[in-house]
């Protein structure tokens, strides 16, 4: 182990005292002195969400609790680990879904028991050396800043060629991230030529499904799943373009053919109950919910929606017994999750109003519903209120209802679409004579905001109108026009004063959540393109000459 090695820090994660030991051992015996060693994937997270570690070697089985699979996707979806991060996952796993589920995620590498010592040295030495150029790209996507990590992917060069493919793979799908297609259809193309690499060509189909060519991108994914049954994700694509054609049967049985490869993908089994349910297939919804329930217990990507579905569905067959369990085993499980813990407990609400009428209970449930959504309004999307006021309705609970469309519009006033489907819903529940009054209120809102920034700008107090700007956003944390007026008067104000880090970050976030929302948004693309311009210059190098 070399002197860089040494000074490493490393996480050890394994159940059984025996492993745990012996996997320090065989690093202390190569110099490593910062090895920490955790007996669950529970404390595992804990460790991650509060301290940086550069390896992290994970069994597959951690025993009751999280395994190291949900360790993995935890950290990883959460922000834990960065590129710059190695995870070794380690197994006595020979079952094929289950090994497959643990690969899905991408370890840096997947070692089956029994492990020796120089075994170990040489895979490490291998992964670090490949991740030793990452640094500096996972401090900008720490960032959000995408455009810089991609100039770094391509300033990066080496004589190593695996190292190149690596960087040149981040690079485009960070294109991608960001739109810029025909830079991404540039890398892969040039990989091509060096290699028939099947990652590349699965990249130029996501390009002919981003830009409706959707004959081209049917026929790649079509020969990438001939070619290769196990490559997933390409099922997860060639589903999506089948649903945009109304092709849902031949969608859920792709769907069907992937989880019965990788069981543990519980968005994916999400999706595979909601394929089922609009296929008229109940039966098929059951088990895909069941199955989204059991291998989500202890995952980050559970959703209340699965619970929700399958109550439905038990409610719908008379099991009111099995409804009753699963909306109190669902609330429990959303505990630390408020978002999903208001579906739930409107779920609850809702069942004990059809089984036993108006009751005191329902009016405390809804009393948290709204204390919940009044403490994380930032976390609730359009559609989450939007159903929440449906089922408030449903509930006889118009004020609450009421309430909740006065947040939804105050942060969408602006958007045609939502303005009509909130019309149609108040119309639907009788509310015909309150849709006026509720717009005019959100729009007052935005208008008194508006003419206050406007005054503030006419006398060149730019930074004044800036924070006025951003003290309304977080109070509307997802109101188009607010973000776009901010990103507007930060990026004149760098343009006028130079860069500002605070500003540059707070301006990059909010356009690209605007562009997560809407990828075809043209003012929040028109200045993301101002804002890069504002940016340290691009480094101009051909992708050809870092790749051939």
């Amino acid at each position: 182990m070399d002197e860089q090695q040494q000074h490493l820090r490393y996480l050890i994660i394994d159940d059984f005292d025996q492993m745990r030991v012996s996997f320090k051992g065989m690093l202390s015996c190569y110099g490593a002195t910062d090895v920490t060693t955790v007996s669950s994937g529970e404390k595992a997270l804990k460790l991650l969400a509060n301290n940086s570690y550069d390896v992290v070697i994970c069994d597959y089985n951690l025993g009751e609790g999280k395994d190291g699979q949900q360790v993995l996707e935890e950290s990883r979806y959460l922000g834990y680990l960065g590129h710059a991060a190695t995870f070794f996952m380690i197994t006595a796993e020979s079952n094929m879904p289950m090994v497959m589920s643990a690969l899905e995620h991408q370890p840096d590498d997947y070692m089956v028991k029994p492990i020796n010592r120089d075994v170990l040295h040489h895979r490490l030495t291998v992964a670090l050396k490949r991740k030793g150029q990452l640094k500096e790209i996972d401090d900008a996507l720490v960032r959000d800043d995408k455009l810089a990590a991609i100039e770094l992917c391509r300033g990066r060069r080496g004589k190593d060629l695996k190292q190149r493919l690596y960087l040149a793979k981040l690079q485009a799908e960070l294109c991608l991230d960001i739109k810029h297609y025909s830079e991404a259809e540039k890398i892969y193309k040039e990989i091509l030529e060096i290699r028939d690499f099947p990652w590349a060509r699965f990249g130029l189909c996501k390009i002919r499904f981003l830009t409706a060519d959707y004959e081209s991108a049917e026929t790649g994914f079509r020969e990438l799943i001939e070619q290769n049954h196990l490559y997933l994700e390409v099922y997860d694509w060639l589903v999506k373009l089948l649903q945009a054609r109304d092709e849902t049967l031949e969608a859920q049985q792709l769907l069907q053919d992937a989880v019965q490869l990788s069981p543990k993908a519980v968005a994916r089994q999400r999706k595979l109950g909601k394929l089922a349910e609009i296929n008229g297939d109940i039966d098929g919804a059951e088990r895909a919910y069941q199955a989204a329930i059991r291998w989500g217990r202890y995952s980050c990507f559970a959703k209340a929606n699965e619970y929700r579905r399958l109550a439905e569905i038990y409610q719908n067959r008379g099991s009111i017994s099995r409804v009753v369990r699963l909306l109190i085993e669902g609330r429990k499980r959303f505990s630390t999750q408020p978002v999903e813990r208001i579906q739930m407990l409107c779920g609850q609400a809702l069942s004990q109003r059809r089984h036993q009428g108006t009751s005191a209970i329902i009016d405390d449930y809804l009393e948290e519903v709204m204390r919940l959504i009044d403490a994380h309004k930032r976390d609730m999307t359009a559609n989450h209120l939007f159903t929440t006021a449906d089922e408030c309705f449903q509930l006889a609970k118009h004020e609450e209802a009421m309430q909740l469309l006065q947040i939804l519009l105050s942060n969408h006033h602006d958007d045609d679409t939502w303005v009509e489907r909130v019309t149609e819903l108040m119309l639907r529940h009788g509310r015909e004579r309150d849709v006026e009054q509720l717009i005019a209120i959100a729009r007052g809102e935005l208008e008194e905001i508006h003419v206050k920034c406007t005054e503030l700008l006419r006398n060149e107090r730019l930074q004044q109108a800036i924070t006025v700007l951003n003290e309304a956003i977080d109070q509307y944390p997802r109101n188009r026009t607010l973000m776009l007026m901010a990103a507007g008067a930060m990026i004149n104000y760098m343009h006028d004063n130079g860069m500002d880090h605070g500003y540059h970050f707070r301006c990059r976030f909010s356009l690209n959540r605007l562009l997560e929302r809407d990828r075809q948004d043209r003012d929040a693309g028109r200045f993301l393109k101002m804002l890069n311009k504002i940016t340290p210059p691009r480094v101009e190098e051909s992708v050809g000459e870092q790749y051939g």
